[in-house]
């Protein structure tokens, strides 16, 4: 897992901000497995589940996807 503080801004640290930070994350120009790692730091940081949905939308939003 890795600390998403300091790399996903502070107002998206919040549960109830999930879906902004799965498009934030898929916005954002990382490797599909670094994102994905985030997503799993930013979800046990906050405290909530991510559906598998979820991590595929954002691993193949990578920079080495494609």
């Amino acid at each position: 897992m890795i600390s998403p503080t300091g790399i996903i801004p502070e107002e998206l640290m919040h549960p109830e901000r999930k879906v902004d930070v799965v498009n934030w994350l898929i916005a954002s120009p990382y490797e599909g497995f670094f994102k994905r790692r985030l997503l799993e730091g930013w979800a046990v940081t906050v405290g909530v589940r991510v559906r598998p949905v979820d991590f595929d939308r954002v691993v193949a939003s990578g920079i080495d996807e494609g």
